[in-house]
């Protein structure tokens, strides 16, 4: 539920949701954050808004048993707003990254084998319908293939309507990405023959019709949420006789898409493409912001392949990172 603010809080923060989400962002999380910051604003309409010192530090990760990563993530909506603040003339005081927690990092990546991504499109393929969802047996098989393929966001593939699919190049269209880029990601031909029976069993009502929509009478806007798309994914492990060790230990169905990266780059490594220029059209592929999240994958394809770890020190000796574990949610 909103919190209600003071009218020079809400006042500040409409105009500054306005500029942000005429950019493109939706920023639906970060609202809430910033609502909770702006819940003790006592300035007035009338005259410029201060934040002082005092005020943001005493509205930064006070709650009890926060979380360093929440905290994180509630101090860099805060000070795109301060900043906000500071361009349309008022006074903020920012918070120093200095100031603040290191964001806990722990989870290692798990890269599945081709075996047991064959394991698990076999359990796919064998899913049982419900009364509650009869689609699901054509649906499962088809989004873990695009999963596995085309290292799609799952917010991506969920997201996906009709009109984005383009079944003569192969290419799904994927709008509105996690760092608000729009881009074309190709198929291969067995993911296209799935979609091609999958799409005769469901045929869509229309071309805005969700490409996977949801006959569960617990989602009645008739789009999944990740919560079943996780309870399919830890389904599908125990089917093909993956231990899953847990929440937090993994593997996670994010797990998926590096290994997709990983695969990518282990078959270029072998097949001897230039990883100078390979690796930016894989950056592009995913979705990435930069460059930074997709070198992360060149430390765990020499984890994953050892034998190619001469062939990656030769082209990327100073660019693969030093870390034992990949954690980017991208």
């Amino acid at each position: 539920m909103s919190t209600t603010l003071p009218p020079a809080a809400q006042m500040l923060l409409t105009a500054f949701l306005t500029e942000k989400r005429a950019l493109g962002f939706s920023y639906k999380t970060e609202e809430g954050s910033i609502r909770r910051f702006l819940s003790d604003f006592t300035g007035s309409i009338d005259e410029e808004p201060k934040f002082t010192k005092e005020y943001v530090l005493s509205h930064i990760g006070n709650k009890l048993n926060q979380q360093n990563n929440t905290v994180l993530r509630d101090a860099s909506a805060i000070n795109a707003f301060l900043d906000f603040v500071i361009r349309k003339g008022g006074y903020a005081y920012k918070i120093s990254p200095k100031s603040l927690p290191k964001e806990h990092r722990n989870f290692k990546a798990y890269i599945f084998t081709d075996d047991e991504i064959e394991r698990m499109l076999d359990a796919a393929d064998h899913v049982l319908p419900t009364d509650q969802n009869p689609a699901r047996r054509y649906q499962v098989p088809v989004m873990f293939r695009i999963l596995f393929n085309c290292g799609l966001r799952i917010s991506e593939l969920l997201k996906l309507c009709m009109c984005d699919v383009d079944l003569e190049e192969n290419v799904f269209i994927v709008l509105n990405t996690k760092f608000h880029k729009n881009r074309l990601v190709p198929f291969s031909a067995p993911v296209a023959d799935a979609l091609k029976l999958y799409l005769k069993e469901c045929p869509p009502q229309s071309p805005d019709s969700l490409l996977f929509p949801s006959s569960s009478p617990r989602n009645p806007q008739g789009k999944y949420g990740n919560s079943w798309m996780h309870t399919q994914f830890r389904s599908l492990l125990r089917r093909a006789g993956i231990p899953y060790n847990g929440s937090g230990n993994g593997p996670r169905l994010h797990d998926i898409r590096h290994t997709f990266a990983v695969h990518c780059l282990n078959n270029w490594v072998l097949s001897g493409e230039d990883l100078t220029a390979a690796l930016p059209v894989l950056s592009r592929y995913l979705g990435h912001n930069g460059l930074s999240g997709t070198q992360k994958y060149l430390q765990l394809t020499a984890q994953m392949y050892p034998d190619i770890v001469s062939k990656l020190e030769a082209q990327f000796r100073d660019v693969i990172p030093q870390v034992g574990a990949v954690y980017e949610s991208t």
